[in-house]
């Protein structure tokens, strides 16, 4: 797959099924434009917007406030009576697991491919700056649902007991997905159910946009859907739209988002002088902003470090690879 680093060893693919269809493919007839996703962040910050060639589009700005756990809306109806009454909408209330503490901090594991490789830092650096998590970071280049050693890799990964797990693939299953869509459907479920054996939550992050060029994002879309429909139907997984996230007003790919520090920056990388799927620091950095706020509607959270975004950890390795290539400049 385009999208994935050259250098990356994939599993091998199971043997081909039978063709498959599903109603699932009807939600792509959908149109996936939606308002972007603001983070939590200091008063002194800017919340990332979308950019295009020809000129940034603004978005007001988002002070940083600690998220309320519980969330409830009132449901107005009428009775028989005339009587207009209030009832609680109970689908809407995010249940607190537990508060972390420095003596007992919440376990965090992540798992994905190349691109949630890329993420893990980010997601890391946010949620350590709380001083009461900890995470163990598992993603690598070439993992995916449908890939000969997945089920091995899930379990080594269980055996940490993390309370969390955040969930970051898709482009290794594409092939499998157009041909299988059921049996990845089911595929998915399965994993879902093992993973909440141990974990208490699972944040499923979607697939970010792919450059126009690499001619995934019919099958990304699909894929996406899937993964938010299924999420949605489950209490304890929650999803995150990277649509909304890392794409532009539409939703597609963009190399260049305004960041925390209100600077533009440059958030997915640059290969071979073409535009590349995986993620720059402050890419890296928009991910872990969002899981941070998944994760504190039921884990109650307070940064301790405001500045978590530019830390050493944006000096990486990973984000040379290739040399220079998240090193590229906005030119409006």
């Amino acid at each position: 797959m385009s999208a994935c680093s050259s250098t990356e060893i994939s599993f091998r693919g199971p043997p081909e099924e039978k063709l498959v269809t599903s109603t699932t493919r009807n939600i792509l007839e959908k149109s996936t434009t939606q308002t972007p996703t603001l983070l939590p962040q200091t008063s002194t910050t800017v919340p990332p917007t979308a950019f295009s060639t020809e000129e940034l589009i603004p978005v007001t700005s988002l002070q940083f406030e600690k998220e309320i756990a519980a969330e409830t809306t009132l449901v107005i109806t009428q009775p028989d009576t005339g009587k207009v009454q209030e009832t609680e909408n109970l689908d809407l209330i995010k249940e607190i697991i537990r508060t972390p503490t420095k003596n007992e901090p919440l376990s965090v594991v992540t798992i994905g491919d190349s691109v949630s490789y890329d993420a893990d830092l980010g997601i890391k650096a946010v949620l350590e700056s709380t001083k009461t998590v900890e995470v163990t970071n598992r993603s690598f280049g070439g993992v995916g649902l449908t890939q000969k050693g997945f089920q091995n890799y899930l379990d080594e990964s269980l055996l940490i007991e993390p309370e969390v797990m955040t969930v970051m693939l898709g482009g290794w299953d594409l092939a499998f997905l157009e041909e299988n869509q059921e049996e990845y459907e089911k595929i998915i479920e399965d994993s879902i159910e093992e993973i909440l054996k141990v974990s208490s939550l699972i944040i499923w992050i979607g697939m970010p946009p792919t450059p126009k060029a690499e001619g995934l994002e019919e099958s990304r879309h699909l894929v996406n859907e899937i993964y938010k429909e299924i999420s949605n139907r489950k209490r304890e997984v929650e999803f995150i739209d990277t649509n909304e996230l890392l794409g532009n007003e539409n939703g597609t790919f963009v190399r260049f988002l305004t960041a925390f520090d209100g600077g533009i920056h440059q958030i997915r990388k640059v290969r071979d002088g073409k535009d590349d799927g995986h993620l720059c620091p402050f890419g890296a950095a928009l991910i872990g902003g969002s899981v941070f706020k998944k994760i504190a509607e039921r884990f109650p959270l307070n940064q301790k470090e405001i500045n978590w975004w530019s830390g050493e950890w944006t000096k990486d390795p990973r984000y040379d690879d290739p040399p220079g290539g998240c090193a590229h400049s906005f030119v409006k």
